[in-house]
């Protein structure tokens, strides 16, 4: 019953958000599909960003970083993503609507739409239990996930990113636009298939 009644505060706001959907999809597509081509970096890199972004804005996890660094990232649209999930993060607010697929299931309970939220989460708890105790943190292929900024700020932890060229320095230059701080993490470019990473990373300390 209460879901129904939920679904009936969400349907009204989702029609009347329609127009902005249509509208929103224009530069959310072409920054997603049109773009990356252009710069020469994966399409997919940019999904946990996504995810992040729509954790946030439903209260699962708190991704600040994620929603600064989505509005200066030239691969992805904030304004879109507003436009498409914008009824479903107001009737959020307004009466706790939630659609499965940002939900957080008990353990076992995963499914195709829900796991990724699920290894969100699990990553969060690793990286916050850990690095208070670690000497260095090394991440392979982050994209552009910022979680380890979260994590590692302001502690006595060395921390390593490694990622393909093009990703990073995008990654970067975006952190630059967004006023994200992440000068404390030594950011190593490497060819998984062609380079070995572990003697890139022995070379940058």
């Amino acid at each position: 019953m209460i879901k129904l009644f939920q679904f009936l505060i969400f349907l009204p706001i989702q029609i009347l958000f329609i127009p902005l959907v249509i509208i929103g999809m224009i530069p959310a597509l072409y920054k997603e599909f049109v773009v990356p081509k252009k710069l020469g970096v994966s399409f997919t890199a940019g999904q946990a960003l996504q995810i992040h972004w729509y954790m946030h804005y439903f209260r699962l996890r708190s991704a600040e970083a994620s929603v600064k660094f989505m509005k200066a990232f030239p691969c992805d649209s904030h304004y879109g993503l507003l436009a498409f999930m914008g009824a479903l993060i107001i009737a959020n607010r307004i009466c706790g609507f939630r659609p499965s697929f940002v939900t957080i299931p008990e353990p076992g309970k995963e499914t195709l739409g829900t796991y990724t939220n699920c290894r969100a989460i699990n990553f969060d708890r690793i990286m916050e239990k850990n690095t208070s105790q670690a000497d260095q943190v090394v991440i392979m292929g982050g994209g552009y996930d910022l979680r380890v900024l979260k994590y590692t700020k302001e502690k006595n932890v060395k921390v390593f990113e490694l990622d393909q060229e093009k990703i990073q320095n995008l990654k970067i230059e975006t952190m630059k636009k967004a006023g994200i701080e992440h000068n404390w993490v030594t950011y190593i470019p490497v060819d998984f298939k062609e380079e070995s990473w572990v003697e890139k990373l022995i070379k940058s300390g």
